[in-house]
């Protein structure tokens, strides 16, 4: 975590992102709670969680300690949920900000657009309400409104 924290002083605005599995064969729930631990305290901006998948062919396959499906979907649902919450309080820290955003595709009565950092099709959104606005084309918007993973902004 101190990696972590250095990078978060010296760059206040780094949008810091990961991806972990939960359920490895051998993964243990002491270790499944530091995983928790170590997430709370990362508050990763954006975060991708899988379960692990058992594959033929893999040397993980065959693994001694495989974790039962119903019990990689708990570690699985509990750390979504737990990143849920971080990705809340994130979103609810850009309501009032100006945000640098690129418009992926015109809706109609709305434009789709992604910030600065958000990868495409994986990340949140931002929604915005307006005209005359350019797909492919960067525009700052205001963020008026938070959901968990997405935002609602306006020109």
């Amino acid at each position: 975590m101190t990696l972590i924290g250095y990078i978060r002083k010296e760059i206040p605005e780094v949008s810091l992102r990961s991806s972990l599995i939960v359920g490895f064969p051998g993964e243990t729930e002491k270790e499944f709670k530091e995983l928790l631990s170590f997430i709370k305290e990362a508050r990763f901006e954006r975060l991708g969680i899988f379960r692990y998948s058992r594959e033929e062919g893999t040397p993980a396959y065959g693994f001694k300690g495989q974790v039962s499906e119903k019990e990689k979907t708990r570690r699985f649902d509990e750390a979504m949920l737990l990143q849920q919450e971080i990705s809340r309080g994130v979103n609810e820290g850009f309501k009032g900000r100006e945000l640098k955003v690129l418009i992926d595709e015109d809706a109609k009565d709305h434009y789709v657009a992604r910030t600065e950092y958000d990868a495409p099709e994986v990340d949140g959104t931002v929604y915005i309400k307006g005209k005359g606005l350019e797909v492919g084309q960067f525009y700052n918007v205001r963020i008026k409104d938070t959901y968990e993973y997405d935002l609602v902004g306006e020109i």
